[in-house]
């Protein structure tokens, strides 16, 4: 072990809630059991064994063999294979279709539940779980996934396409491919395998082959859900989900548990949480008085049920349901998400009841901080503690030049004996004529802005005298809180890996993570 770890209650960047949940023990209320321990997958896996069909578990395999069999390494292949065991279930985790994969966190995410399943196969024999990525291919918020930052730039996919990101067509895409391409050129690195994907037929293809390609090695079974197959097994919860509004009803019981719990509910619920799609949309599906409206179109519940018969593949779950469909179709233990996610599980428990599924354990994905060469030899040098690096670039600068410096910084005297001064200019002013009070007022603020002025100068001279350090302070701060958010949220994974090697940085970070670290993970990549 190459790692530290640093409190998440010490990190401002971290909120509330997420520092709180790692410890799940104020949670127990909005979970139907916590996970503390690997004992604990035992007991979920003897649940989700009882009630998942083997109809259910046929049909998933064979959507997944025809989704990534013509590419599947050889650890995936054997994933999918033992996935046909009634004693194989999946640890998950999803992401919305980000560019190229990034951030850094995604990676987080997934050598998680790889991590952990690894742990849960080797504590017992009885059942097996394989690593699962879910694709939000459904999502339509195309500007929270247009972008990624990779070495300082910041590249962005320029499309006027609208509706679930997953179903955008790849013809403008080609300028930010080119543009990812550019960095690697003439470099003989895994890289290539990525690069070389030919071109799709949608978006959700494309990732799906990109994010079977990278974590191949893991064996991670990459699932496409916007499918006919799959969203068949769903019908019978969009069936109860136009015809009542229980699901509602119940996050809204839950939202009172939270909010007196001193948090505030994450995702909207609302009386259908269901959504159509055509090309380019993803329409409300709204009740109203006479039945349930589509874009303005009305639909009486047996209408609207005869539709989603014949075209499941059209109706897609919102947030609140999204988690349901996933239960639905996976044989699945966990779900591991960002703070984020649980705060919106949490919300879910009722919800799940009353579409009579199961709700699975969940879990915080980790949180990494990785330091390289170049970043460890800059803080060894200045020598603080993790967290006090979390501060602001401008906090950390004062705090330096207080260390080094502080002796002659310290006006605190020359500003009491100003104070006295000040005091005298008044009184003496007052005792000549009390109309000079004003005058002595006027002068003492003069007085006190040249003051601070040669303590700006001060303190200008002392940072010239410490100019390599501060700049040192300066490249610190931009690898560990970039624009002030956690280093995971902004860089892509391949900034630790500029050449496209990125298979021995994975390696490292794997090694390195233990799913049940609720703290701030520091990995000292020179040591790896």
């Amino acid at each position: 072990m190459s790692h530290t770890t640093i409190a998440r209650d010490k990190i401002r960047q971290f909120s509330s809630f997420s520092q709180a949940f790692g410890k799940q023990s104020t949670f127990g209320q909005f979970l139907t059991a916590p996970l503390n321990s690997i004992s604990d997958l035992q007991v979920q896996a003897q649940k989700k064994k009882a009630i998942y069909s083997s109809e259910t578990r046929q049909n998933l395999v064979q959507v997944w063999n025809r989704q990534i069999g013509s590419y599947a390494s050889k650890s995936q292949l054997e994933n999918l294979k033992s996935l046909e065991n009634e004693n194989t279930f999946t640890i998950t985790t999803g992401h919305q279709l980000t560019l190229f994969a990034g951030p850094l966190y995604l990676v987080y995410k997934v050598l998680h539940v790889v991590r952990l399943a690894e742990e849960f196969n080797k504590s017992q024999k009885d059942f097996k779980a394989v690593p699962v990525f879910w694709m939000a291919s459904e999502d339509h918020d195309f500007d929270e996934v247009k972008s990624t930052h990779l070495f300082n730039q910041k590249l962005t996919w320029e499309s006027a396409q609208t509706g679930p990101v997953g179903r955008f067509k790849m013809d403008d895409f080609q300028e930010v491919l080119s543009s990812f391409k550019s960095f690697f050129e003439g470099k003989e690195t895994e890289i290539n395998e990525l690069i070389a994907i030919s071109e799709k037929a949608d978006y959700a293809s494309y990732q799906q082959e990109f994010l079977s390609k990278l974590f191949s090695e893991f064996g991670v079974l990459v699932l496409q859900p916007d499918n006919r197959d799959l969203k068949r097994e769903f019908v019978p919860v969009i069936l109860r989900e136009i015809s009542s509004d229980l699901a509602n009803h119940a996050v809204q019981n839950m939202n009172k548990l939270i909010e007196s719990a001193g948090y505030k509910p994450q995702a909207h619920s609302r009386d259908c949480n269901l959504f159509y799609l055509k090309a380019g949309e993803r329409l409300r599906v709204e009740p109203v008085a006479n039945g349930l409206a589509i874009d303005g179109q009305v639909y009486s519940i047996e209408e609207l049920s005869r539709l989603v018969q014949e075209e499941p593949e059209n109706f897609s779950p919102n947030v609140i349901l999204r988690p349901v469909y996933q239960e639905t179709i996976l044989p699945n233990l966990v779900y591991v998400g960002g703070g984020g996610e649980m705060a919106y599980w949490i919300q879910l428990k009722g919800v799940f009841e009353v579409h009579h599924t199961l709700f699975p354990l969940i879990q915080q994905r980790v949180s990494v901080q990785l330091v390289d060469g170049a970043l460890k030899k800059r803080m060894d040098k200045l020598n603080w503690s993790g967290e006090r690096y979390f501060e602001s670039k401008d906090d950390l600068k004062k705090l330096f030049l207080k260390e080094n410096d502080g002796d002659d910084l310290d006006l605190s005297t020359l500003y009491s004996e100003f104070e006295t001064l000040r005091s005298t200019m008044i009184e003496k002013a007052k005792s000549i004529e009390v109309t000079l009070e004003s005058f002595a007022e006027a002068e003492s603020v003069r007085m006190k802005k040249q003051l601070e002025s040669f303590e700006q100068r001060l303190v200008k001279q002392l940072k010239q005298r410490h100019e390599q350090a501060l700049q040192s302070i300066d490249f610190i701060s931009e690898r560990i809180i970039p624009e002030n958010t956690l280093q995971e949220r902004h860089f892509h994974w391949l900034q630790f890996a500029p050449s496209g090697a990125y298979q021995e940085l994975l390696n490292q970070i794997h090694a390195e993570i233990d799913p049940f670290e609720a703290e701030l993970i520091v990995v000292d990549l020179a040591k790896g």
